[in-house]
């Protein structure tokens, strides 16, 4: 690596050949671009010692640069001179961020970590002040007037930004569907400051005591949101089915809109299910939409399915939070009805806006999953056959596979105890979905033209498709600038920014489960096995769901094969299997690391059909050396 530091653009030499573990090697030859100008650290009286791990080097601090700073202290600090071969790495103490590590200076030092930036300061507040607090007469004009349609908002309980409304009515005919989405375009334009901060970050940040938005409260929850009972400016698409649902004409225009209800998922399943009469007199003019909109959502997922899209239902991790902020518990939220109704309609919107742009010839970016790659599908398959779920018939091969194929797989599976096991495995044999300005359609939903239209409060890509869709009706100039950089380099930074969110809120919610289980040294809990490596095997308790590491230096004569998904340990003997259910007690906790250590008390229910060791190809029998003849020099043959 050098002196190469984690995100820094590099040239890089590769080695020649291939090793054992398949993965090529290199060494870093230049460093072209450095990613980073500041790091989060600990102080210790002379050196900065980066929080991040990835980071090897210290950055020493002269006296004169320490900021009053003491040992001990937590700090941010700009970088002087990086590390090199000649010369030491420096930095400059810039501000103390204290010294007791809590869950509000961890969140702090995580957003840090991976670029995302909470302040709008200086050219974005000045424009900000500009920004109106209600929608102004003169914005309404030749807009397509909505407020008579009893659209509601259904999202989360917290839910602070409320980008989309939606309501739908049946016809003798069919149905019509109403997507209104937040016109956030209105508010920031393109080349702005705002639209340049927003685009540093491309995404909102969600963390468990709260949201770190891609743009300003003033617009993510204030004039752009689209609360109950005001006046909001909307761009709408409209999409008419026959009753079995197949789409039969769309249409996208800018609106305003008054939305009728602030609705969370609980309620309005409560409603869907009849089964809360105070909830159904509050909302009675609500209740025969949402009859049709519910209707409506069971035929389109209906569709869906026959389609052959793949629906991975895995258990979203909820963290609740006690009045100072400290986990109480960690547990799987949910999946409702009323999360797939409004599910169905925003892929509908997308997925209709995608179509409509792709037929105007205009270059926008598009939402791709390509499939996955056949080596991944191949050894996903061996240890599904171990399950007794193959994934593929025995007269295709790898290269072949479909989404329905993986459709068909959870389907059986979700008569099994091994679910949520195979629906992990799926997803990680999966490519990740990007965005791209080439369409190469989306395996997981099993369509060929989709993009991101309907989050564009959170999400930048969102914000991009917008305008180049006011673009493509006549309402901005075609000559526009949709995106601060060229579609492609706009696509990748935005892959990368929603990858980074996904890794920061997955960090926070580590910092969450080490607290919690901090407190529970000792204690025995039941749980699954979730990954195999060198070190050891990863338990994902049930309740509260934290994951933790069994140390392979408590399990004797530890021997793991990824490839299976299984380890071996000699005493007890033993064969361990990703999904097994186990019981483990709490040893320690490193709440700096964030890290869970776990003892393995007893293997209780495995997850295989049969040993994985049948799964092993059989070694070569050694053949035994025929004895030669000995040679005109008295020798044996070699």
């Amino acid at each position: 690596m050098g002196a190469a530091m984690p995100g820094d653009r590099v040239l890089v030499r590769l080695k020649p050949g291939r090793p054992r573990s398949g993965h090529r090697e290199g060494a870093v030859v230049k460093i072209l671009e450095r990613a980073r100008s500041e790091l989060v650290g600990f102080f210790n009286g002379s050196f900065v010692v980066p929080r991040d791990e990835r980071i090897r080097n210290w950055f020493h601090v002269p006296c004169s640069r320490a900021a009053g700073a003491v040992a001990g202290d937590l700090v941010r600090a700009s970088i002087v001179s990086y590390p090199g071969t000649s010369g030491q790495a420096e930095a400059e103490i810039i501000e103390v961020l204290g010294r007791e590590l809590n869950p509000l200076l961890e969140s702090r030092l995580i957003l840090h970590q991976y670029g995302f930036c909470e302040d709008f300061s200086g050219r974005v507040s000045r424009e900000l002040a500009e920004v109106p607090e209600e929608v102004i007469s003169r914005d309404a004009k030749n807009r397509v007037d909505l407020t008579h349609l009893p659209l509601v908002t259904i999202d989360p309980v917290d839910a602070k930004d409320f980008d989309d409304a939606v309501c739908a009515k049946k016809f003798d005919w069919g149905f019509r569907l109403w997507v209104a989405i937040a016109d956030v375009s209105h508010y920031v334009r393109s080349g702005s400051a705002l639209d340049l901060q927003a685009f540093k970050s491309a995404t909102s940040v969600y963390f468990p005591d709260r949201a770190v938005p891609m743009l300003p409260e003033k617009i993510s929850a204030g004039i752009a949101s689209l609360k109950p009972g005001q006046f909001r400016l909307a761009m709408a698409a409209e999409i008419d089915y026959d009753p079995e649902g197949r789409p039969q004409r769309s249409r996208f225009y800018p609106a305003v809109i008054r939305s009728c209800f602030r609705m969370n998922y609980q309620e309005v399943q409560a409603l869907c299910d009849r089964a809360d009469p105070e909830l159904e007199a509050r909302y009675s003019s609500l209740l025969s939409t949402l009859e049709e909109m519910a209707s409506l959502a069971r035929i389109l997922h209906r569709n869906r399915v026959q389609r052959g899209a793949i629906d991975l239902d895995l258990p979203e991790p909820h963290i609740e939070l006690d009045e100072k902020g400290e986990p109480t518990d960690i547990f799987a939220y949910p999946r409702l009805f009323s999360h797939r109704l409004v599910e169905e309609f925003m892929l509908q919107a997308n997925q209709a806006v995608a179509e409509f742009l792709s037929r105007k010839k205009m270059a926008f970016p598009f939402r791709i999953h390509e499939p996955p790659p056949p080596d991944k599908i191949q050894e996903l398959d061996q240890f599904l056959q171990s399950l007794g779920l193959p994934l593929l018939a025995r007269d295709r091969g790898p290269h072949q596979v479909k989404p329905r194929d993986f459709q068909r797989l959870m389907q059986r599976a979700a008569e099994t105890p091994l679910s949520e096991l195979v629906s992990y495995l799926s997803l990680r044999a999966m490519t990740q979905a990007r965005y791209s300005p080439e369409n190469k359609g989306h395996f997981g939903l099993a369509i060929d033209h989709y993009c991101h239209f309907t989050s564009p409060i959170r999400r930048y890509p969102d914000l991009i498709v917008h305008r180049i869709l006011k673009q493509a009706l006549g309402f901005e100039k075609p000559d526009g600038t949709p995106a601060p950089q060229g579609l492609a380099e706009a696509c990748e930074h935005c892959s990368e920014r929603e990858r980074a969110a996904a890794d920061a809120e997955r960090e926070m919610a580590k910092v969450y489960q080490a607290r919690l289980m901090s407190r529970r040294l000792g204690q025995e809990f039941s749980g699954k096995i979730s990954g195999f490596i060198d070190a050891g095997v990863f338990v994902q308790i049930d309740r509260p769901m934290a994951e933790g590491l069994v140390p392979a230096s408590q399990l004797s004569g530890y021997e793991c094969e990824p490839k299976l998904h299984t380890a071996f340990t000699c005493s007890p003997r033993m064969e361990l299997h990703l999904g097994d259910q186990v019981s483990v007690a709490v040893d320690s906790v490193n709440l700096e690391r964030r890290e869970i250590n776990l003892r393995l008390l007893a293997l209780l229910k495995s997850a295989f059909t049969r040993p994985a060791k049948s799964l092993m190809p059989a070694p070569r029998k050694k053949q035994r050396p025929q004895k030669s003849k000995k040679s005109r020099h008295g020798r044996r043959g070699s």
